[in-house]
């Protein structure tokens, strides 16, 4: 059923709509409560189908919150129209919006990337969308990205010209001045990045703003100047240079070669390289990171599972009686076991002692590793490079434990067995390379990053 109402949704078939709501006249409204990730209503936003829509909003009854529901891709239905320059639509869901009193919720709702509707408009340079949720609720201007992003750093990195001119001379009015010199996370205002990006008509145009520093310096103390000495020389560098100076702007007291340096250490965000790429770059890293700390915790969860069951049931199991009684010096009598106590620590202490203390370094070792990762949150912090050195270790420990573990029940020493010896080796010499690799990252990270946290 949800498949059919996706492809209709599509399409824009109305009366494969109506078969579905005819057979379940609760099934729109199953599909919201259940969280269903890709509604039809995602699917026909994304598509233009506005009567489909009109029509699917209407027999739902769906509410303000499962509207700002957010799909796969971190989008609500108001991003994919707005994105889209389906304008129809977008003028649709903000009148109910408004007769719902949720313009705030639906139209400040953000993305996966910490983009508005108006973001995602702007980023598409669809002027008509733009106009419409800016004075549907123009606040949601001054709203930044995660990445402290404005909509007039998305209009020039996505080379949106007429989008930036629409915005400041038509719709922000006095609050363009601020905008005019916020810089981002990296401390970049929209003249740097027009200027690393050899934008020469968004330049020329964003020089004559009277309310614009040229000299403004980003987190590295660059200005935008600065920019142009990155790469190599463009036609267009000439014309940036002599504009921006024409306007009262100058290069910093750093020498190019200090430029080139600072540039380098500073994210690709403001080379001349395509911004969606980049983005793409860093969803991916993203997506490689967290997928990579999740399976590290899956990891080190299930062996200090293992570890745990270990102690609780070594090799060889429990007694399940009590001992014959054992006379004392005093004449009372102990038994020599007891039920629950461990049939290997009574028949051979030492080997038990041993086990144990693998087990308990691979469970300590295995937990300091799901603490360490959870506190890291990208791939340069210390917590991060401290947990993959533990999981390294866990690894380590618990092939020992394996090993003596199977040296306990067969009573034979698997390094005197010439057929499991060869993979032994392959396997540290496996994890040794690994491990030395990392190593070298880690270390040439550790001098690089002076900030490291």
């Amino acid at each position: 059923m949800e498949g059919r109402l996706l492809e209709a949704a599509r399409s824009g078939d109305l009366q494969a709509l109506y078969d579905a709501v005819g057979e379940d006249d609760s099934i729109l409204q199953k599909l919201h409560s259940c969280g269903c990730v890709e509604t039809p209503l995602h699917r026909a936003s994304m598509f233009g189908q506005a009567e489909f829509v009109l029509e699917y909003m209407r027999l739902s009854s769906i509410s303000a919150h499962q509207l700002s529901q957010l799909n796969r891709n971190g989008c609500s239905p108001l991003h994919l129209a707005s994105a889209n320059g389906h304008l129809e639509i977008v003028e649709f869901i903000l009148e109910f919006v408004k007769q719902n009193f949720a313009v705030v919720e639906v139209c400040m709702k953000k993305d996966r990337d910490g983009r508005t509707a108006l973001h995602s408009a702007v980023v598409s340079g669809k002027i008509e969308v733009i106009d419409v949720l800016f004075v549907n609720y123009p606040d949601a201007a001054k709203e930044v990205t995660f990445h402290q992003e404005t909509v007039l750093h998305l209009a020039v990195k996505h080379h949106q010209h007429e989008a930036l001119m629409f915005l400041i001379d038509q719709k922000l009015g006095s609050s363009a001045e601020g905008l005019l010199n916020l810089g981002d996370w990296e401390g970049n205002t929209i003249l740097h990045l027009a200027t690393a990006n050899r934008q020469f008509q968004a330049v020329d145009y964003l020089v004559r703003q009277s309310s614009l520093n040229v000299n403004a310096e980003n987190s590295n103390g660059l200005r935008a100047l600065d920019m142009l000495f990155v790469n190599a020389f463009n036609s267009n560098d000439a014309h940036i240079e002599e504009t921006i100076t024409l306007a009262g702007g100058s290069r910093s007291q750093m020498t190019t070669t200090d430029v080139q340096t600072r540039l380098e250490h500073q994210p690709s965000d403001t080379s001349s390289r395509s911004t969606s790429q980049e983005e793409d770059d860093r969803d991916a890293e993203h997506k490689w990171f967290t997928e990579l700390r999740s399976g590290i915790i899956v990891m080190a969860s299930v062996f200090a599972t293992m570890t745990f069951q270990v102690a609780l049931t070594p090799p060889g199991g429990m007694w399940q009686d009590w001992g014959p009684n054992a006379a004392t010096s005093n004449s009372s009598a102990i038994p020599t076991h007891k039920p629950g106590e461990t049939i290997l620590y009574d028949m051979d202490r030492k080997n038990f002692r041993s086990l144990m203390w693998l087990n308990t370094q691979t469970f300590f070792s295995s937990i300091a590793t799901i603490l360490l990762v959870l506190q890291a949150f990208k791939a340069q912090s210390a917590a991060w490079i401290m947990g993959i050195y533990c999981a390294y270790f866990t690894v380590l420990i618990i092939v020992a434990e394996y090993l003596e573990i199977v040296r306990l029940v067969t009573d034979k020493n698997l390094f005197n067995h010439g057929g499991v010896l060869p993979y032994l080796v392959i396997w540290i010499v496996i994890l040794s390379v690994a491990l030395g690799s990392f190593f070298k990252k880690s270390l040439r990270l550790f001098r690089t990053t002076p900030h490291l946290n």
